[in-house]
């Protein structure tokens, strides 16, 4: 009986170090946000959708870290909590912080899209 208790005590100390760091990582994972080019408005939040069916927005709310991808025609100006970063086209930057993320292309024209991205 001692012997079944010490084994069960040492597999529980092995499986919840490793049940905890998987549910770590799974929380830490950044989620996916595209920032497309589309008319009107020059440029979109991707959110859904197929090649017949796609959709787009211009306010998005996201929980936890957000890898923001850029496959619009010019560079981002992403204005948030941890100041003003630049985005070049094709790349993708990981935004942790929760706030506020104000989103216009480089010499935006005046009536082209504004985006908001707000993490929680």
């Amino acid at each position: 009986m001692r012997k079944l208790t010490l084994t069960a005590i040492a597999g529980l100390m092995v499986a919840v170090p490793v049940a905890a760091a998987q549910v770590n990582h799974a929380a830490a994972t950044p989620t996916k946000l595209i920032v497309a080019m589309h008319d009107p408005g020059c440029h979109w939040f991707y959110v859904a959708g197929g090649p017949n069916h796609r959709k787009y927005a211009k306010t998005v709310t996201r929980s936890g870290p957000v890898k923001l991808v850029n496959l619009d025609e010019a560079a981002l100006i992403i204005k948030g909590p941890g100041g003003t970063k630049h985005e070049k086209v094709g790349a993708s930057l990981t935004l942790k912080g929760t706030g506020v993320y104000k989103i216009t292309m480089v010499k935006q024209a005046p009536d082209d899209n504004h985006l908001k991205l707000t993490i929680k």
